[in-house]
């Protein structure tokens, strides 16, 4: 079966988008983490912090970038970066659809996210030292690691991973 290679647009996400986006990054977590998280702990995180008010509030915080990447109308994709002191960012987070992995949106997001804070010279983010296919793609364009990442006791543990422009 050949590789689907839809076009796809990256936009600024809107309030609006928050229904939709909830439900992807839901979707996003559960393919991401089903190995990495405890199912209880999974829908714990899902139902607080991926509901769409939380996207709205999100969506509406004009010091952060938020970036959707969508494909024949479907969000398949979504970064949330934050500025940060001394021309730095902080990646909150990144996704994309398994099934949209590997064509470029992560990258876009990525670059276009920052691109978003003019004058950036330093960007840093977190990510859970399990997710290996995470860690392979921040690697991939340019992130090193840089020590561990303070967690909760009941979180897995994460890294934390930087990347001069």
């Amino acid at each position: 079966m050949a590789a689907d290679h839809k076009a796809f647009l990256i936009r600024t996400a809107k309030p609006a988008d928050a229904e939709m986006l909830s439900v992807m990054m839901i979707k996003s977590w559960r393919e991401s983490y089903v190995q990495i998280i405890s199912p209880t702990k999974l829908d714990a995180i899902c139902s607080l912090w991926l509901n769409p008010s939380k996207f709205h509030e999100r969506l509406c915080d004009d010091n952060a970038c938020n970036l959707v990447a969508e494909c024949s109308g479907e969000l398949v994709g979504h970064a949330h970066v934050l500025p940060r002191e001394n021309d730095s960012v902080l990646v909150a987070y990144l996704y994309v659809l398994q099934n949209h992995a590997r064509r470029g949106i992560g990258q876009t997001l990525l670059k276009s996210a920052i691109d978003c804070f003019p004058g950036t010279e330093h960007v840093e983010l977190g990510v859970f030292e399990d997710n290996h296919a995470a860690i392979a793609f921040y690697k991939a364009v340019g992130f090193f690691e840089a020590g561990p990442e303070p967690t909760q006791p009941d979180e897995p543990t994460s890294i934390k991973m930087t990347m001069a422009i």
